[in-house]
């Protein structure tokens, strides 16, 4: 057995000799970065509320981040997520100047997603997502292109909240509080 060990070390130790030159990188690097190539800085916000101030859906907080493409938002439950009736998780957006806004939303039937979307309220559009929800260990996450938040700009005001079969149960903010995009 120590003679195989032996000969596969001097195996190993002939081919790192025979492959001592350096491999050409896969893709080149500008020696400069310009600001139009580098990446977008991400950008968060979030928002906190009381515990306990909820019997059917508690949302202590919720965290809305960009990567420069996308909008993640996660809603952060106190104890497991309702799973009986209708459940939408929402978050309403607007400009700065109030002359766009969005609610973006992930709606769960009996515990099922049945529908995620962008509602632009200017148009009275809605935009069904394909992406999926997550939903698990009482967390429930999304994400939207920025695309589909145009007018929005980089910075706006925003609350969230959960509502269970047609009355909101918590909000995030609480009462008619909002919070600004990105975290000042």
């Amino acid at each position: 057995m120590k003679r195989l060990w032996g000969i596969l070390a001097v195996g190993v130790l002939a081919l790192s000799a025979c492959s001592s030159t350096e491999a050409e990188p896969t893709e080149k690097v500008p020696a400069e970065t310009t600001e139009s190539t580098k990446p977008a800085a991400a950008l968060e916000s979030a928002c906190t509320d009381a515990l306990g101030d909820s019997e059917s859906a508690d949302l202590p907080g919720v965290r809305l981040l960009s990567d420069g493409s996308l909008m993640f938002v996660t809603y952060m439950l106190d104890g497991e997520l309702p799973t009986a009736g209708t459940v939408l998780y929402s978050v309403t957006a607007s400009s700065k100047d109030g002359n766009t806004a969005y609610q973006m939303g992930s709606k769960f039937q009996d515990g099922q997603e049945v529908a995620n979307f962008v509602y632009d309220m200017g148009s009275a559009t809605q935009k069904n997502i394909t992406n999926g929800v997550t939903a698990v260990d009482g967390e429930v996450a999304s994400r939207y292109a920025l695309g589909d938040l145009e007018g929005l700009g980089d910075d706006f005001e925003w609350s969230a909240s959960v509502t269970v079969d047609g009355t909101d149960v918590d909000r995030c903010p609480d009462g008619d509080g909002k919070t600004q995009f990105p975290n000042s």
